[in-house]
């Protein structure tokens, strides 16, 4: 790319004004997603102001851009013109160039507010004296040409590329308020978002955008607590929880993910630190005043996790029942619980509420139940006499349990009733690895033999050279047993036997030669 300069303010509010008189919004949603993708894979300028790119997609595809003469622009698509490969090269040059792309998707938005699309310096440096709820109304107005669009992912990256112009300039925050405000701008984003699927235009291939922005929120509040002190931004952390307060007032659809917000905050910037009674103390007292003759599930079930960090468990369980939490309550709602009251080695409770909780995880497998068995786990690991109640709740999930007791069994090395599951679901030697049975081999061999003796009496009785092929594999793999045991007189035995019921089986007979079984 050449390194004069290509395009003044001027002339990127021209370039706008051509591109909204171009460009439909679902081709630059389209082009936006290429842009973020990288697949503009290369892009020089010609003296004479042309932009030549190679976008690749199914196929690559050549760009020409002329700034000068944008009517003639051209790429190789079958499109030919405004296509999204050519709105791609668009962004990628805005980018290069130090403007904003996402302003290229909003382009009529923007033209609109042309003079206000960045606020005033002085503005921008006066956040650090402001609120949260103030930081919040300047976002909103901030982002106020950016519109919604019908792919909630799309909508995100406008939005958090939009918003990426204010690290742009210096503002004095606080370390501690930067990354406050960082959070802030994350739950704004979240915020949009759950406005616009409120609305109910937004269909179930792109409401994964939301679950999605949940889980980075997540994984940001997990990497940034080595950097928290709320000891040093103890006011910014108060308005953060009245924030995330009046948002699970908002929950209403028992998904409970802001819940899962508000017990994050906690486990990862407020639960690390000494000292926390005062807080907890005072959170409960502002629930209780935020609630009236009604109080919503999800700050029902953030009080009852607070009582929780008062070593209160009968009372939590209590405060979801009163409110009737749980009676549609899905699993994720439980995880914290379980989380804290292990991470507090109070064993005989952890395993009471793990009872308590069993049947809202009956179902098929998830994430969640498998987080639901590692509590299990860990619970019979300094409880074992706890072990029959893990069992009893396993059998109780079946069928969706079948698998996780197939892998338990294995885990414990508990050869014979594994393999008599194995037997039971139809599955014979050949279903698994030679790795898989070879600890059984050394441990326990004799257990393996009902095994393999069914599995090749099935496959002979199928009459067929294919099946025959599998039962010399087998009766091969189960002579190594018989050896491995010490008892190949037993083993000559058997086989002989085998010999005589299928001797006029030839092609048996050819496919046991063929396996060296015979001479």
């Amino acid at each position: 790319m050449s390194s004069f300069p290509v395009l003044n303010d001027e002339q990127w509010l021209k370039l706008l004004e051509q591109v909204a008189q171009s460009f439909n919004e679902v081709t630059l949603s389209r082009g936006f997603n290429y842009f973020k993708q990288q697949r503009v894979a290369s892009l020089i300028i010609t003296e004479n102001r042309v932009v030549q790119a190679r976008v690749t997609g199914s196929e690559d595809y050549s760009v020409k851009l002329y700034l000068d003469k944008f009517l003639s622009n051209t790429c190789t698509c079958p499109v030919r013109t405004s296509c999204k490969h050519l709105a791609a090269v668009i962004m990628e040059l805005a980018d290069r160039l130090g403007y904003p792309a996402s302003q290229i998707v909003n382009a009529n938005y923007h033209l609109k507010r042309a003079t206000s699309i960045i606020s005033p310096e002085s503005q921008l440096k006066q956040l650090p004296d402001m609120d949260i709820n103030s930081w919040h109304k300047f976002l909103d107005q901030y982002t106020a040409h950016v519109k919604p669009s019908y792919d909630q992912g799309t909508f995100t990256n406008v939005l958090r590329y939009e918003l990426q112009n204010i690290r742009k300039i210096a503002i004095p925050f606080s370390k501690m308020d930067l990354i406050f405000f960082e959070l802030h701008q994350e739950l704004f984003i979240l915020r949009k978002i759950k406005e616009q699927t409120a609305q109910g235009t937004v269909s179930y291939y792109t409401s994964s955008a939301l679950y999605r922005m949940y889980d980075e929120i997540h994984a940001w509040l997990h990497q940034k607590s080595a950097q928290i002190d709320f000891t040093l931004a103890g006011e910014r952390l108060k308005q953060t929880l009245s924030y995330v307060r009046q948002q699970l007032a908002k929950e209403t659809d028992q998904k409970y993910l802001d819940y899962g917000l508000y017990t994050a905050l906690w486990k990862y910037w407020i639960a690390p630190y000494p000292d926390t009674e005062q807080w907890v103390l005072q959170e409960i007292n502002d629930i209780t005043q935020q609630t009236t003759d009604s109080i919503s599930s999800s700050l029902s079930a953030a009080k009852a996790f607070l009582y929780l960090h008062q070593s209160r468990t009968s009372d939590a369980w209590a405060a979801l029942e009163a409110s009737g939490t749980l009676n549609k309550a899905p699993t994720r709602l439980f995880l914290p619980f379980l989380n804290h009251i292990a991470a507090a080695h109070d064993w005989d409770n952890l395993i009471d509420w793990l009872l308590r909780t069993a049947s809202y995880f009956y179902g098929q497998r998830t994430k969640e139940l498998d987080a639901y068995l590692g509590y299990w786990k860990e619970a019979v690991a300094h409880v074992p006499e706890a072990e029959k109640q893990l069992w009893t709740v396993l059998e109780e999930m079946l069928p969706h349990s079948a698998l996780i007791i197939d892998e338990m069994l294995y885990e414990q090395r508990k050869w014979k009733p594994w393999l008599e599951m194995q037997i039971f679901k139809g599955q014979d030697p050949l279903y698994h690895r030679v790795s898989v049975l070879q600890p059984i081999e050394k441990e326990a061999p004799a257990l393996l033999l009902p095994y393999y003796h069914q599995a090749i009496e099935h496959y002979v009785s199928l009459k067929n050279r294919h099946d025959y092929k599998l039962a010399v594999k087998l009766l091969k793999r189960l002579d190594k047993v018989y050896k491995k045991m010490k008892q190949a007189e037993r083993w000559d035995r058997f086989f002989s036997g085998f010999m005589e019921r299928h001797s006029r089986l030839r092609a048996l007979q050819e496919e046991l030669k063929k396996g060296k079984l015979l001479e």
